[in-house]
């Protein structure tokens, strides 16, 4: 896969590895899907759906709560989903259920990291002979208002 200098700048190539890199470690570890973050955008209307499922970020202005869920597909649920989430580099909340999660995070703790990143990291697992196994393992990223 090549992306050509004109339209990617110098860093097409280090671009292309780490894609290259998130997708194929996956399926090194026996996962059978990843999803991969569009760029970086504002929290205000953050959505993904795909074949994976639904996953979505709302912030409704600048220092208002956000909400945000994760809702894998049929092919893709589970048996236990683990989430942490970060605003900023510091881990605001974490789960391990039994069913698709979502949650909120403060408008105090928005307007305190306003303009840093909002990190929702999770894997769907199963139950197998071996214990729990990875289903789908995904990052959804955006800009805190």
């Amino acid at each position: 896969m090549l992306i050509p200098r004109s339209k990617c700048g110098h860093n097409s190539r280090l671009f292309v590895a780490i894609i290259l890199a998130l997708v194929a470690a996956p399926t090194l570890v026996g996962c059978a899907a990843v999803e991969i973050s569009p760029p970086i955008q504002s929290c205000k209307d953050y959505r993904v759906h795909s074949s994976f499922g639904n996953f979505s970020i709302q912030q409704s202005s600048k220092a208002a709560a956000i909400q945000w869920g994760a809702y894998p597909s049929k092919s893709y649920s589970g048996t236990k989903y683990l989430v942490d989430v970060y605003t900023g580099n510091k881990r605001y909340d974490s789960k391990n259920q039994s069913y698709a999660p979502h949650g909120s995070v403060n408008s105090a703790t928005a307007a305190k990291y306003s303009q840093q990143n909002l990190r929702i990291s999770g894997k769907v697992q199963k139950l197998g002979d071996k214990g729990y196994y990875d289903v789908l393992v995904y990052n959804m990223v955006c800009k805190i208002q």
